[in-house]
């Protein structure tokens, strides 16, 4: 890959990908601005010495915990809250989802614990069941891996 034809060149500010925009005006600087260096070299913050924080040792961990829940009630002002009526739409939502899922999850267990008590009795039943599966579960997988189907 060449650099040849990016080279001493900017985007225009506004650049538009399809085709050229009226409203988009070139900038007035093509070079880029440079500060000059300092001639010495310039302290980092990784290499200055750590402060130590005001306080005793018996009043630090409370001023710590007083910072820390001042940021914590900041955070909570910034929170966009539900009103009454969104609060209780959303908990019946959520109370109704739980109890469908309870059911439905309890009506599986139920189908495979008299399945299961049927199988011991009779043998066949869980040699059926088992071929079922199989063959339900090859359908589904040839069925998914084929290209010109799209996926489920």
């Amino acid at each position: 890959m060449t650099t040849g034809k990016t080279t001493g060149t900017r985007r225009r500010r506004g650049w538009w990908p399809f085709g050229d925009r009226s409203d988009a005006q070139p900038d007035e600087s093509q070079e880029r601005g440079v500060t000059a260096r300092k001639g010495r070299a310039t302290p980092g913050r990784r290499n200055q010495p750590v402060v130590q924080e005001s306080g005793n040792r018996l009043t630090r961990p409370f001023t710590v915990l007083a910072i820390y829940f001042e940021g914590v009630r900041d955070e909570v002002k910034k929170v966009s809250w539900p009103t009454r009526l969104e609060a209780r739409r959303l908990s019946v939502i959520v109370l109704v989802s739980t109890l469908l899922a309870a059911i439905v999850l309890g009506l599986i267990t139920l189908g495979y614990s008299e399945l299961f008590a049927i199988g011991l009795g009779q043998p066949l039943v869980f040699l059926g069941f088992f071929v079922v599966v199989v063959g339900l579960g090859t359908f589904l997988y040839i069925r998914s891996n084929r290209k010109n189907s799209a996926s489920w």
